[in-house]
Parts: C-alpha cells; structure tokens; sequence
C-alpha cells in the first residue's frame, strides 16, 4: 500500500505544474478560488520568514476560512513538485497563517484573530490536542497532503508555504 501511495504522490507531483498554473523555475505555483490568489512559495523558510514574505507581496500567508477553502489549499498541497521544494525540513508539509507566538495557549490567525472564531479550525488527529506547558516553545500551523485538519508544527522549522491575496493584488 505505501508503494502505491509513493508513486500517486511523485506521480501526483511531476504532473502539478500544467495542472496548477506552477512555474517551477520562478518556485511558485499560483491557483484561484473566488477572488483570492493562493501562491505555493517552494523557496522554504520558517514560519515568521514566511509571513513576513507574504507580506512584502501585499499578500499574508493562507489562513482557511472554511472547509471549502482547506481542501482547495490542500489539493495544491497535494500537488506539489516536490523535487522543487528547496531548503526545506519537511517537504510534505507548508506553513499557514496561524501561530501561538503571543501567547503559546491561544491560536490566532495571523489578522490576529482567535482561531476558535474563524469558520475552520479543525485539527488533524491529536495535533493540537496537547498544549505545551513552556512559553518558550511557540507553535506554528501547517498543512500536509494526507490528513485532514491542520498541523501544530515547531516555528524554527523550514518549510514551503502559501500566501493568499485578493486577485487584484497579484501582479
């Protein structure tokens, strides 16, 4: 069975550039949902790097607001070149717009908005489950191409991510 997944994924991940507008020699790949551009950034960096680079693009990085918009933001997950992936510790994984950074027991977006607020905040298995009792050790929230709900993951780790903008901001 694993085989089997194996080849889907490398399978799923050579064919993602024509499937998902992906430009690979630029590390991005760029998908539309309504009037919101989602850009995969393949170039990895830790959580704050990340935010901030979607920043500098006028965008901030994805935060699903519904479960539609999860699954879409993890079909282009599911997608990904991983080969094209560069400096990253998880290549299955990429970084969203969520963290515990200002204070390790609540989860805000990073429009500073609880989590328990926004339309989606599921959590994949256990991940979530277990807050850690030292301040010192900040989470920040991810996704990868198989579970379903979001990933509690270290902030310091290096990973692609995805900025979301509205569509006019794209140039």
């Amino acid at each position: 069975m694993f085989g089997f997944l194996t080849i889907f994924i490398v399978c799923g991940s050579v064919l993602s550039d024509s499937l998902n507008g992906g430009d690979s020699a630029n590390n991005v790949v760029t998908q539309k949902l309504n009037s919101t551009t989602y850009t995969l950034v393949n170039q990895a960096k830790n959580w704050t790097t990340a935010r901030d680079s979607c920043a500098m693009t006028g965008g901030k990085l994805a935060v699903p607001k519904s479960e539609e918009e999860f699954l879409f933001i993890q079909n282009i997950v599911r997608g990904m070149h991983y080969p094209s992936i560069v400096d990253s510790d998880f290549k299955l994984m990429v970084w969203l717009g969520i963290s515990n950074l200002e204070n390790y027991l609540i989860w805000k977006t990073v429009d500073d908005i609880n989590l328990e607020k926004v339309g989606f905040h599921s959590w994949a298995g256990k991940n979530s489950a277990a807050i850690s009792d030292n301040p010192a050790e900040p989470h920040c929230v991810g996704m990868d191409a198989a579970n379903h709900g979001l990933r509690d993951f270290w902030c310091h780790l290096r990973l692609a991510y995805i900025c979301e903008s509205k569509s006019n901001n794209i140039h």
